[in-house]
């Protein structure tokens, strides 16, 4: 039976990041990663790919709705054509987790694949505040997860740690919760966590009736530029992007041209970070949120008309 691994999480909460932990740990097995990302510019799984992992991106919209016919056919001609030890798949950040397992369960794949782990990565960071903003979203991600895994708890100080394990425990109480800083985790404590779990029950699955992703509440696009950016002007950028003129940007990531070297930026609810590109991918931004103001925010980034590709508004 081929294992499958659903590794989910809100936006910016760290997904890819783990993701290439987890293909790292699992190298001389036969793995595929299944990459959805949330617009028609893929940035996570090139990268991926070139690191010599067989990953296959869909686009566009999320595999729990827009996308889900496309997912089936994904799944199948995976399974057909690769037969894989084990198939990791990477949601978008507001994918709803139940309609991935009724996907998964569906009679043309239980014979062939059985879910292995759910894994949601929960952002220490931002959680309380998304969770009051996406109430019942969070319940469906945190109920329906085998394992729950912090991130960014280095950020945090210990009472807002404690406030967000309460949180998590009033809806989950029996889940494995990992709140060990990831630095601290050796490639066989990442193993530890998907391997000898117990076979899962599906019988008794959470479904949310709030689903972000098809109920026309986020708006997303991308910005492809050949300008080049200083360090100082991205960071000006970014803060900017916190300001509500440009609408409530919740997460955003990109590559841009620099003068000496390509910056690459993580942005998640105001927070954000830059750094130089190992990659020579360059000229692309990724942006999702509430009422965005594309104009505004192509006058920020110094795009001229014809430099946005419009994205469906899910």
């Amino acid at each position: 039976m081929i294992k499958i691994d659903v590794i989910s999480g809100f936006l910016g909460a760290g997904k890819t990041t783990f993701v290439k932990r987890l293909l790292k740990a699992y190298q001389k097995e036969n793995v595929v990663l299944i990459e959805n990302e949330f617009g028609e510019i893929g940035i996570d799984g090139e990268l991926i790919e070139r690191e010599g992992f067989d990953v296959f991106e869909i686009s566009t919209g999320c595999i729990c709705c827009i996308m889900q016919d496309d997912f089936i056919e994904m799944l199948e001609k995976v399974i057909v054509e690769f037969n894989p030890e084990r198939i990791i798949v990477e949601p978008t950040g507001i994918s709803i987790t139940s309609e991935i397992i009724d996907i998964l369960n569906q009679p043309k794949f239980i014979d062939k694949c059985t879910i292995n782990t759910l894994i949601t990565i929960v952002d220490s960071l931002n959680y309380l505040e998304q969770r009051e903003a996406f109430g019942e979203f969070f319940e469906d991600q945190i109920i329906n997860a085998t394992t729950l895994i912090l991130s960014k708890t280095q950020l945090v100080n210990q009472e807002r740690r404690a406030k967000t394990i309460t949180s998590l425990r009033k809806l989950n109480d029996e889940v494995e919760l990992l709140t060990k800083s990831w630095d601290k985790l050796s490639l066989n404590d990442i193993k530890g966590l998907l391997d000898d779990k117990p076979i899962m029950d599906l019988e008794d699955i959470f479904h949310t009736e709030y689903k972000p992703c098809s109920e026309d509440d986020l708006d997303t696009f991308a910005i492809e530029t050949s300008n080049q950016y200083s360090r100082e002007e991205l960071n000006y950028i970014l803060v900017q992007l916190d300001n509500p003129l440009y609408g409530r940007v919740l997460r955003g990531k990109g590559f841009l041209s620099g003068f000496k070297r390509n910056l690459e930026f993580s942005y998640t609810n105001g927070g954000y970070n830059i750094d130089s590109s190992k990659s020579d991918l360059s000229g692309r931004v990724c942006l999702i949120g509430k009422d965005l103001d594309e104009a505004k925010i192509k006058e920020l980034f110094r795009v001229q008309d014809g430099g946005v590709v419009d994205w469906l508004q899910f």
